[in-house]
């Protein structure tokens, strides 16, 4: 896959824009949201063909963007083949993969002429998204008052950490600390261990998933209605939700649940276990009894398939060491994809712990063509993630790669604003619109 800058010299990226198809073809979101949880709901409407005008002041990008926006060593800057190029902000792996299929628009929108086309935009959209800080975007002179005042029925989305209001409204987070404040990282771990957090910060595409939900629950509402909506949208909130069981256990036992690493209240046996080769790995979990009768038949302990001992899932916790290690001698010299075939065959729930690498090439998920290749201005060809869900009629797709900083500027100014090449220069002349950071403008 190359990594250069394409045909980048020649094409006139500014005019290579998402087509308006899908179920979502009719809505235009115009969105601030940073990072990862409001990128990630408005990626997947824009897999269902919503317009989304991704708009960034260039004094404040969005922090994932690679180069000068994020600490030189940091891994929000990983870049193809590691070379962070002459534009390491437009060449970031992490922003790129959440921000396909949408237009950028880089804007000063403190400016008052900048402020002017900003409420231009806000009285078009259907749907606006911020998830700044609590009160921040109020305190820039917006807010959802603000917004109404020119689109009376817009649906206004505003996800900060905490919520809007409360002790803790004002306060700033990652995902990492709305893992934490959700209750997820002290629910993990192994027993006898402190609380760990996931590989991934999960508070981020948890709140982004719930986000997205609400918006379409509020776009069904006004089609039928005719009215907007307000949605303060709580990350931390969503991440609670996300724990089930434990919070109601607690409600009304007052017990706190043990943490127990790979295994599982409920399916025994479960874990992860050490197959042949390097770092490779099977996963399994057992919620039945014929599913146990299989997994004693695939590793070669037929006997224990009828024995009373390990009838119940309470008899397998309870012999769950045992198991394990009847499992582990098993997957230890074998393939992890041999395993997970033999253990599928006797109607066991398992599969391969699968490396980026496995993923990639894995050739079920070509067979289903997961893996589109997008050509980048800066980043040059290569794969994204696809599109989990088929739909019969309206499919979705990715369309394009993400943009670069400020790629259209000008086509949203002029093809949905309707503004002149004589406005349009006059707002970069003036330094309203952009397509570098401030970082590197000198002022």
């Amino acid at each position: 896959m190359s990594a250069g800058a394409g045909d980048g010299a020649t094409r006139d990226w500014g005019r290579v824009v998402p087509e308006r198809r899908g179920p979502l073809a009719d809505v235009t979101v115009l969105d601030l949201s940073m990072v990862w949880a409001g990128p990630y709901a408005t990626k997947l409407m824009a897999e269902m063909g919503a317009r989304i005008i991704k708009l960034e002041v260039n004094s404040h990008l969005d922090s994932v963007r690679g180069g000068v926006i994020v600490e030189p060593d940091s891994p929000l800057g990983v870049y193809p083949d590691g070379n962070p190029g002459p534009e390491p902000w437009n060449r970031a792996g992490y922003y790129n993969k959440l921000n396909r299929n949408k237009l950028s628009l880089c804007m000063n929108i403190l400016h008052p002429a900048g402020r002017a086309v900003f409420m231009e935009l806000a009285a078009l959209a259907d749907v606006v998204i911020e998830n700044f800080g609590g009160g921040v975007f109020e305190r820039m002179g917006y807010g959802d008052a603000v917004i109404r005042g020119v689109n009376p029925d817009v649906v206004m989305v505003s996800m900060p950490p905490s919520g809007n209001g409360g002790p803790e409204g004002g306060y700033v987070g990652y995902g990492v600390a709305i893992e934490q404040l959700g209750g997820i990282v002290h629910r993990t771990g192994y027993p006898g261990e402190g609380p760990m957090k996931s590989g991934i910060n999960y508070g981020d595409p948890i709140a982004g998933i719930h986000t997205m939900g609400y918006i379409m629950a509020a776009l069904l509402h006004r089609r039928r209605t005719g009215r907007g909506s307000f949605i303060d949208m709580s990350q931390r909130e969503a991440a609670i939700c996300w724990l089930g069981e434990d919070v109601i256990d607690h409600d009304r036992t007052g017990r706190i649940p043990e943490r127990i690493g790979n295994r599982d209240r409920v399916h025994a046996p479960s874990g992860a276990y050490r197959c042949a080769g390097e770092d490779e790995w099977v996963a399994l979990a057992v919620g039945s009894l014929d599913e146990w009768r299989g997994l004693a038949r695939a590793v070669g302990r037929p006997e224990l398939a009828d024995d009373s001992a390990y009838a119940t899932a309470e008899g397998r916790r309870a012999r769950h060491d045992e198991i394990d290690a009847l499992i582990g001698a098993w997957t230890a010299s074998r393939a992890a994809d041999e395993a997970m075939a033999e253990l599928q065959r006797h109607g066991v729930a398992a599969g391969t712990v699968a490396s980026e690498r496995r993923l990639v090439e894995d050739p079920h998920l070509r067979a289903r063509g997961f893996w589109p290749e997008v050509d980048h201005p800066a980043a040059g060809r290569h794969l994204v993630a696809g599109v989990p869900w088929r739909f019969s009629r309206t499919p979705g797709a990715v369309q394009t790669a993400a943009p670069v900083l400020g790629q259209h500027n000008d086509h949203v100014l002029r093809e949905i604003l309707g503004k002149s090449d004589e406005e349009i220069a006059s707002l970069r002349a003036t330094g309203i619109l952009e397509t570098t950071p401030v970082e590197l403008l000198g002022r």
